[in-house]
């Protein structure tokens, strides 16, 4: 699993919402969804689109297109911090609207055409909704996207800054033949081309080493971004079925943890992946119950609070970091966010 920056479309006119509905169906063609898909997804941006405008005031939508095998998706994620909604349930039924100009068949049509659907809306507090269109005629029935194996789910937000077409940061994911995670977050240093050239020879190295732990894979990283301008980056091992997590990491990535009987966040040395890093230093944390974690580039304020959102803690972790990018991105710089989650069941 790897990954680079997702579609973002700011959605703060009506000409937008038809932008939108464009390139999500661009998206649909490069993963194989058919003409039945497409027009599904067609309409599910459109209604996302609109409630944005309607109810929201304005917000974005991120459009994240993904393939395996045969199989095929594309996820639409609609931001906005509108006035939220008290009742989800309710407002799911078609006829019900807060808007006095519309029928009230948006969000329920959106959630019938999805082959998953999520919402987190709090008064206040606006809303963000997830829906995923995949391919006809797949063996099993979607899933949030992000299983990366059973017990461990990942959730991302990868965006360039605005201005930029490609994004400085990066991120990738492989899992060892014994079923540990290996992750990779990457911050290429600046923005631009020479930023993403760096994250590229992050993944390369990434996907090409051996190492199975932290430390002997940022030397790996460190001889693979030399001749690039260098990145920060952190390393992440997670053996979930040993509750135990290894962690390294240089420069300005930032992680944080939490599980059942505690919490942390972790430290990253000074330096430059690629230039002038002193010998890594790995750190171990075991921990109890199902973790919860979340790390970023400094493109997301660390000002951040999950606390002060009753219940996203134990949402999907692409519901997690779509409120924490809607919430504190920063828009001068590129923005990555990883959330994981284990879970016992």
């Amino acid at each position: 699993m790897d990954g680079t920056a997702v579609v973002s479309v700011p959605i703060r006119e009506q000409t937008q919402v038809a932008e939108a509905r464009r390139k999500a169906v661009q998206l649909a063609t490069g993963v194989g969804l058919g003409e039945k898909e497409s027009a599904k997804l067609a309409l599910v941006v459109t209604e996302a689109a609109t409630n944005i405008l309607r109810h929201g005031g304005g917000g974005e939508i991120l459009l994240d297109a993904h393939s395996a095998g045969e199989d095929g998706e594309v996820t639409v994620v609609a931001l906005d911090s509108g006035p939220g909604m008290a009742n989800i349930q309710d407002c799911l039924r078609d006829g019900v609207t807060t808007s006095g100009d519309s029928p009230g068949t948006g969000l329920g049509a959106m959630q019938r055409q999805s082959d998953h659907f999520d919402v987190y809306s709090k008064p206040g507090k606006g809303t963000v909704i997830i829906c995923g269109i995949g391919t006809a005629g797949r063996q099993s029935p979607l899933e949030l996207p992000g299983l990366v194996t059973p017990g461990l789910s990942i959730g991302v937000v990868c965006l360039p800054r605005i201005g930029e077409v490609v994004s400085g940061d990066g991120w990738s994911v492989r899992v060892t033949d014994r079923g540990a995670t290996l992750l990779l977050m990457c911050d290429g240093l600046g923005h631009g081309l020479g930023a993403a050239d760096a994250a590229d020879a992050a993944r390369v190295g990434f996907r090409q080493s051996k190492a199975l732990t932290p430390e002997p894979l940022m030397d790996d990283l460190h001889r693979a971004l030399r001749g690039t301008r260098g990145a920060a980056i952190a390393v992440v091992r997670i053996d979930p079925a040993e509750r135990r997590l290894r962690f390294a990491g240089v420069g300005n990535i930032a992680g944080f943890f939490r599980w059942r009987d505690g919490q942390t966040r972790t430290v990253s040395q000074n330096g430059v992946v690629g230039h002038n890093m002193s010998k890594p230093k790995e750190y171990e944390y075991v921990y109890g119950g199902d973790l919860l974690a979340v790390f970023h580039s400094d493109g997301l304020s660390t000002k951040w609070d999950i606390d002060s959102y009753p219940g996203l803690a134990t949402r999907h972790p692409m519901m997690i970091a779509a409120v924490l990018y809607r919430d504190f991105k920063r828009v001068r710089d590129d923005n990555l966010i990883v959330v994981l989650k284990t879970s016992a069941s």
